[in-house]
């Protein structure tokens, strides 16, 4: 390199550090968009629990939590999406209750854990309910339901070979269409009991599911 060429180099200013924006959303911004969404579901609630889901619209929705119809379409694609959102809040709930089940069963602890069925559905009725009621009027929220039940019969399969098995046949299999009609019953009894306000023998209903349950356990705790 020569001397005027060291000479112009030396005198070159150093390349100044460009400031760039940091990657990804900031952590205020992650909490604003929570809050936003937080907001819209608790106002779904508010709105289902006064008018039911059917009589629901997206703009008494909009309303009740203060947003923008901008705002509201940028979480949500419509008042379905906005349930689904909300049932999702309470499936965690029954996740926990299925894991309770123990491993082999007896009436007595079965009938228990229909109770707490009960219990739960009880407690949780605001998404209880809306669960019943989307069920019944989207035609869409099918697949939903199906998987649903697919993963809890999967989370009893870790632990009772009856529901493992049930699985490892699907879609086909009797044992499949049998376990998915033990789930579709103990939900359906809650459901008509709690949100619909079935008055009717309680006890009746809890015996005969109880018993259903330990006969499907115990007459497939070995493969066929």
């Amino acid at each position: 390199m020569s001397k005027a060429q060291l000479k112009q180099t030396d005198e070159a200013p150093a390349p100044v550090a460009r400031r760039t924006r940091p990657r990804g959303l900031s952590t205020l911004h992650h909490e604003q968009i929570e809050d936003s969404r937080n907001r819209i579901l608790a106002a779904a609630e508010i709105a289902f629990t006064r008018n039911s889901y059917v009589a629901t619209t997206v703009d008494m929705i909009i309303n009740i939590a203060g947003v923008s119809r901008a705002t509201f379409y940028k979480y949500f694609n419509n008042r379905f999406d906005v349930a689904k959102g909300l049932i999702d809040r309470f499936i965690p709930k029954l996740d926990e209750l299925f894991d309770a089940l123990p491993d082999r069963p007896g009436v007595p602890e079965a009938k228990q854990f229909l109770y707490d069925l009960l219990k739960l559905y009880r407690a949780n009725k605001q998404f209880t309910c809306l669960l019943g009621e989307v069920s019944g009027s989207e035609p869409a929220f099918f697949p939903t339901m199906t998987a649903l039940h697919d993963a809890h019969l999967e989370r009893l399969g870790r632990r009772i070979p009856a529901f493992r098995q049930a699985l490892e046949g699907k879609p086909d299999s009797r044992l499949y269409v049998l376990a998915h009609l033990q789930i579709l019953h103990l939900w359906g009894l809650a459901n008509l009991i709690v949100s619909k306000g079935w008055q009717v023998n309680t006890e009746a209903g809890v015996q005969y599911l109880a018993e259903e349950l330990v006969r499907f356990i115990r007459e497939n705790e070995t493969p066929a």
